[in-house]
């Protein structure tokens, strides 16, 4: 582009000089040309505009204790001290940069299931930070992870979060009130003090004693419900961290007007009143209520829901 734009200059230098000194008939060949190189120029803007932006996302990976929600607590292995980590969001066509500081003993990774490149670069060890770059494809709801071997214990231990893909041309259905809803799972009986020891044999076999949303127990409870307006799109970014359990996700009182499967606005579902979302996949919810009240949203198994997987999102004028 900078070559291009001292080649115009030069180019409208010497069609001043004509101007100046050729007759009438000379002037308007100029103007002429002139007005041909200003389409060139605004031709040749777009086109150097038309790399993808791009997006920075730097990670920490570290171990914290942390509140799991009825008094408990929990020495997880964290993104950024949290369970789950941070939501990351992107729109299509970006070129997204992932950059993962363990400040840890202990080798860790993080594998976004947006990215379609090697797994090699997913995973680090001990000594060294892990820093990959992808271009978001597809949208969608992603899940990611923690990609070190034991990946099952690492994700029990609260190493997930979820990367947001915005379609291109936005969502469909326009403007929303946006939720973002992370179901996981911990696995271990708390002691008499409420700290939760990690129970590898039952991470094994699939048995956890809490499941829970954005990373406690009772997190949107009756005191602490999640606030939206009736008459209003509501749209709800979910993601089954898991590691182990399947979530089939409902709102008591609720048909979904639409489900995007994975997030992905090309598989669309209509009118759904619960669907099921496998262990770190993800899907976007939406639909609107009229009516003002309180309304359960839950993993529609029933001892999910019993070990901790519900909730209330409460509907106001």
């Amino acid at each position: 582009m900078a070559n291009y734009s001292r080649k115009y200059s030069t180019a409208a230098g010497s069609i001043e000089t004509v101007m100046r000194r050729r007759p009438q008939g000379a002037r308007r060949i100029a103007r002429r040309a002139a007005a041909a190189l200003a389409l060139a120029g605004m031709l040749a803007g777009p086109m150097a505009a038309a790399h993808a932006d791009s997006r920075s996302f730097t990670l920490t990976a570290a171990r914290k204790r942390v509140a799991i929600g009825a008094g408990m607590t929990y020495d997880a292995w964290t993104y950024d001290g949290e369970v789950p980590g941070p939501v990351m969001h992107v729109k299509q066509g970006e070129e997204v940069t992932i950059h993962l500081d363990n400040r840890t003993s202990e080798a860790h990774g993080i594998e976004v299931m947006a990215a379609q490149i090697s797994p090699r670069h997913f995973s680090g060890d001990p000594t060294a930070a892990v820093d990959y770059s992808f271009k978001a494809g597809v949208p969608g709801v992603f899940d990611y992870h923690c990609s070190a071997i034991p990946v099952l214990d690492h994700v029990a231990s609260g190493m997930y979060g979820m990367m947001i893909v915005e379609p291109s041309k936005g969502w469909p259905d326009g403007p929303a009130q946006e939720l973002t809803l992370i179901q996981g799972e911990f696995y271990g009986k708390p002691n008499d003090k409420g700290f939760v020891t990690a129970d590898h044999e039952a991470m094994l076999a699939a048995q956890p004693s809490f499941i829970v949303f954005n990373g406690a127990v009772s997190r949107f409870g009756a005191s602490n419900p999640i606030e939206i307006k009736t008459g209003k799109l509501v749209r709800i970014f979910f993601v089954n961290a898991g590691p182990n359990l399947v979530s089939t996700f409902h709102i008591s009182g609720v048909i979904f007007s639409t489900v995007y499967q994975s997030g992905n606005p090309a598989d669309a579902l209509r009118d759904v009143p619960s669907f099921s979302v496998a262990p770190g996949q993800g899907a976007v919810f939406e639909f609107t209520v009229s009516d003002p009240g309180d309304y359960r949203f839950s993993d529609t198994a029933g001892a999910h829901s019993y070990k901790g997987a519900l909730g209330i999102i409460r509907a106001s004028q």
